[in-house]
């Protein structure tokens, strides 16, 4: 039994490579969600969906038709394992630790190095909801409840904000004066007043706070607010 919960982290997988060992209808969607993310997809098997095949022929993913062999994890960077066979879903955990691969056997969460949670994705927003592999219902459900509460005001304000990092990084010497400055535009309502359509009022509250802080506008910004003028 596991004494601590699962660490919540965010991996960069684009370009690198993601072995997934069988071909049913769950590997189909994770190599789906790999592709999402950019990552390079090998998928093993002797057998595959329709989609896997069609992946393949299009160049989206590579299909080795064969059994598992331990050669297969040769420059994984994850592997995500769900055979029918219990017996090779262990082998594939055994042999992922030795090489010290990070390995996911789906639905059997003590084989797992990773688990995968369900993603609320809102552009550039992301929020990741996991019950450590106890109950992907409720995991889902909750991710439903977000999916209504997070609107894409989150994503319009995350990319603006973000445009004005590494100005704020030059005028602002210290993480607490960016604290500072970051978490007081947010106070000032700028996501309720995107929510009800006062675009304009958004951001020049925005640019309100850049000239008192002495931070120069994002081009961004600036793009935005000559639309909303108009």
């Amino acid at each position: 039994m596991k004494k601590f919960p699962y660490y919540p982290i965010f991996l960069d997988i684009e370009g690198r490579r993601v072995v997934i060992i069988g071909g049913g209808s769950v590997c189909t969607r994770k190599a789906e969600a790999m592709l999402r993310y950019g990552a390079r997809v090998v998928v093993v098997s002797p057998d595959f969906t329709d989609e896997i095949e069609t992946w393949a022929r299009e160049g989206k993913l590579e299909i080795r038709r064969k059994k598992y062999d331990e050669g297969d994890l040769e420059s994984a960077t994850i592997v995500i394992a769900s055979t029918d066979d219990d017996q090779v879903n262990t082998q594939i955990a055994d042999d992922c630790r030795k090489h010290r691969i990070p390995v996911n056997v789906v639905d059997v969460t003590h084989l797992c190095e990773f688990i995968v949670p369900a993603i609320v994705d809102k552009g550039s927003v992301q929020i990741a909801v996991s019950t450590g592999g106890k109950s992907p219902a409720l995991a889902r459900t909750l991710k439903e409840d977000l999916q209504r509460f997070v609107g894409p005001e989150y994503d319009e304000i995350n990319e603006l904000l973000g445009s004005l990092r590494d100005e704020a990084k030059k005028k602002l010497p210290t993480d607490m004066d960016r604290k500072r400055f970051f978490d007081g535009i947010i106070a000032q309502g700028i996501l309720d007043m995107l929510r009800e359509g006062r675009r304009r009022d958004a951001y020049e509250t925005i640019l309100r706070a850049c000239e008192k802080a002495g931070v120069r506008p994002s081009d961004a910004l600036r793009d935005a607010l000559l639309i909303a003028a108009r």
